[in-house]
């Protein structure tokens, strides 16, 4: 395999600058066909597996740039397999609106407290995983189960808190410099992909908003802090 040079003499979770393996899967199709690729990027024997989603809001794009950044870096620790997926709405991010193809709100059509609500920016669509974009996540959180999904969105500038694993919001806050909110929910907020996966995995998965605006040194700390805390479990 490319990139599986003999380990440096430092510790098996050091960074390294051998080149990780790269594999790409298109994990499903978009309401309009088109194709959501997942790609994989680690060394040979990684099993920290962690799940970073550059965008679930088709109008919310910065963390696209910091799945870009990660798929750049070469010094990934050894332990440290990242799947990287620079969109779950292509469809949205095309025609740069928050919902799908369909209208769907997809951070409020996961089966977790889901519940119908009038069509608009947050419509929760015709049912739980009614949208195929929404099905291909679920499938591919299910088959990987990280211990850590990082889904960023704007442009509410937080890391939302979560009983489930408080130190690893602020660590993750700590070092992309933002601070720890509490993102109440309340009718608009049912059904979100977090919130499934918090309840129905045993995974954690943590939403991270940037503001409005987002300057390249944030992207920055937000990819090395992606790498940092996905290893220090």
């Amino acid at each position: 395999m490319l990139g599986l040079g003999a380990a440096p003499a430092a510790s098996e979770d050091a960074a390294t600058t051998d080149a990780p393996v790269v594999t790409r899967e298109v994990i499903g199709t978009s309401v309009k066909g088109r194709p959501l690729t997942v790609i994989h990027r680690a060394h040979e024997g990684a099993t920290r597996r962690v799940l970073v989603i550059g965008s679930i809001h088709g109008d919310e794009r910065a963390g696209m740039r910091v799945v870009r950044r990660l798929l750049d870096r070469t010094d990934l620790p050894r332990r440290l397999a990242l799947w990287l997926l620079r969109t779950v709405n292509p469809d949205g991010t095309a025609a740069d609106r928050r919902t799908n193809a369909h209208g769907v709100d997809l951070n409020r059509n996961f089966p977790y407290r889901w519940h119908s609500s009038a069509r608009g920016s947050t419509w929760s669509g015709s049912g739980p995983l009614s949208e195929p974009e929404s099905v291909a996540l679920r499938d591919l959180v299910r088959r990987l189960d990280p211990w850590l999904t990082v889904t960023f969105h704007q442009p509410l500038f937080g890391v939302g808190a979560n009983d489930k694993g408080m130190p690893t919001v602020r660590a993750l806050a700590e070092g992309m410099r933002l601070p720890v909110r509490d993102y109440v929910c309340t009718g608009i907020c049912y059904g979100t992909f977090t919130g499934w996966v918090n309840n129905r995995t045993d995974g954690l998965a943590v939403t991270v908003e940037f503001g409005r605006t987002v300057p390249d040194q944030r992207i920055r700390w937000a990819a090395a802090t992606v790498v940092r805390v996905g290893t220090d479990r």
